[in-house]
């Protein structure tokens, strides 16, 4: 369970790392920024904030306005934020990347570090230094000062008191008054961990759950949905050998509902998805739920087209629904995938 940005802030903080002054925005009436110069910074559990303009700067009360207007409502990657942090401006002299995450081959707990953090962090791998936490806190030592070492213990305090599975920091910020800051940070906690942890409930609440899904965007232009990760794996697959390019990973997860779907179908098409494949099986998933959202979905989109599979609980009742609205449901996966490049080629 991802959580967003300002909670994860809170639970750094918590642990005695330093993190900007800040204030979380969950709406916004035209009130003055809390601090100038500053950040805003829009709460969406997405990559690469700050190149798909979802990290805004202000200098000023009516330029913090009128930035403030624009993000609160606007989608990142299809995404609508669920608020907007709104952070101190620092002077940075130098940029750290640092991560703790758990190594399920080697069965231990990691660590990477680098000294050129930020946001072209992907452009700079081979500066990644990746080891054991243990050999990876001697050679910070020995290279760093004690307060590079204090955050690393505080991440693995985390990790072993809020069941996180991944935290990662980029940049920690050298600042102009040599203190080390948390700028942003991804944290990931297992929710799985709930029937030992009860406070998860509090992130569960809190967290971006109101898509209540898996959603991954790529370059592509086919929308997938499935309820499991690896149905829809295999419809990827299956659409890129026949040569399409999937939009997305979206797993609507299984016994999810007729919101939920309805939610997942609005997102692909929000974003500009307007052919959609959709790989259903009705394990715990009511398929009838699925066709209700679909039908919905098709009614206010008339321009949008929709492949359907539909197995399991309740699928024949779903097909018979989908049928009776116009919308043809495919028997095999095969099937279904032919259908939608057929469009394709037809509108290329």
């Amino acid at each position: 369970m991802k959580i967003q940005e300002y909670l994860a802030k809170g639970i750094l903080g918590s642990y005695g790392i330093t993190v900007p002054s800040s204030k979380f925005f969950s709406s916004y009436s035209g009130s003055d920024s809390p601090f100038l110069p500053c950040v805003l910074k829009s709460q969406v559990l997405i990559g690469s904030r700050m190149k798909n303009g979802g990290i805004l700067f202000a200098d000023n009360q009516e330029e913090f306005k009128s930035k403030m207007s624009i993000l609160i409502n606007k989608p990142i990657k299809g995404t609508k934020p669920e608020g907007i942090l709104v952070e101190k401006k620092l002077e940075i002299k130098q940029e750290y990347y640092c991560s703790i995450f758990i190594n399920r081959l080697e069965r231990d707990i990691f660590l990477s570090f680098s000294e050129c953090g930020g946001i072209n962090i992907e452009e700079n791998t081979d500066s990644l230094k990746t080891g054991k936490y243990e050999d990876m806190v001697d050679y910070i030592s020995e290279k760093y000062n004690q307060d590079f070492v204090k955050i690393v213990k505080s991440l693995k305090k985390i990790m072993e008191k809020e069941d996180a599975t991944y935290i990662e920091i980029n940049p920690i910020a050298l600042t102009v008054e040599s203190k080390l800051v948390a700028l942003d940070c991804v944290m990931d906690l297992d929710e799985n961990a709930y029937f030992r942890n009860g406070h998860l409930k509090n992130y569960m609440n809190l967290s971006d759950q109101k898509e209540q899904f898996h959603y991954v965007k790529l370059d592509g232009d086919i929308g997938i949905i499935g309820c499991g990760a690896g149905i829809v794996m295999a419809t990827m697959d299956a659409i890129s050998m026949k040569g399409g390019k999937p939009a997305d990973f979206l797993d609507i997860g299984g016994g999810a509902e007729k919101d939920i779907t309805l939610n997942a179908l609005k997102m692909l098409y929000d974003s500009g998805i307007k052919r959609i494949v959709m790989n259903i099986f009705g394990g715990i998933t009511n398929c009838d739920e699925i066709a209700k959202a679909v039908i919905e979905f098709k009614n206010e989109n008339i321009d949008a087209s929709i492949f359907i599979r539909l197995a399991g609980n309740n699928s024949e009742i779903a097909k018979r629904m989908l049928e009776n609205a116009g919308i043809k449901t495919y028997e095999y996966m095969y099937e279904m995938v032919n259908s939608c490049m057929e469009e394709v080629k037809c509108n290329a």
